[in-house]
């Protein structure tokens, strides 16, 4: 026997019968509500154990599983690149050593966590882009557009020089 989608999904139906169009309000709703549950599921504390560069870190949770997290929503410097090695001391100088929370978003294509990072209920990819230390990744979210537009307006971190450049474009300059 064989499904044919466009008779189950035939959206004309659904929106003409009132029953049909709420029982399909309430399963989308039900969908968001068990996506949003798995996320918050997949979120736990960890102690970061090593800052690789200004936006990835290694953590090892409390069953000692070792995990990397890179930043959701952020591209800090290349450490190769100008102001990269300072993003990456920054970073290392407000959590390395310290338990955090990793908020899980996603999965990179290299197998990394994609998270916000809280420690102390601060949100240190904000903190990155607030103080000039990263940029904040408009191709993936805009919520950390303003905290950019704040370290651009008062010169923050790698807002000081007059021609940053980001690093998904010196990647591409600079394959390595």
């Amino acid at each position: 026997m064989r499904l044919n989608i466009g008779k189950i999904l035939n959206f004309r139906k659904i929106l003409s019968d009132p029953k049909k169009f709420f029982s399909f309000l309430i399963l989308i709703f039900v969908l968001i509500f068990i996506e949003s549950f798995i996320a918050q599921t997949k979120s736990f504390d960890a102690k970061v154990i090593k800052v690789i560069d200004g936006d990835t870190i290694e953590v090892l949770n409390s069953s000692g599983s070792k995990y990397k997290i890179r930043f959701f929503a952020i591209d800090a410097p290349e450490l190769k690149q100008k102001f990269g090695t300072e993003a990456k001391n920054y970073l290392s100088s407000i959590i390395k050593d310290k338990k955090v929370k990793i908020i899980y978003k996603d999965e990179d294509l290299y197998g990394r966590i994609l998270a916000i990072v809280k420690f102390d209920d601060l949100d240190i990819n904000q903190i990155m882009v607030s103080k000039g230390y990263a940029w904040a990744y408009s191709f993936y979210s805009d919520i950390y557009i303003k905290d950019q537009k704040f370290a651009q307006k008062n010169s923050l971190g790698l807002w000081k020089d007059q021609n940053p450049i980001e690093p998904y474009k010196w990647r591409k300059q600079n394959k390595f």
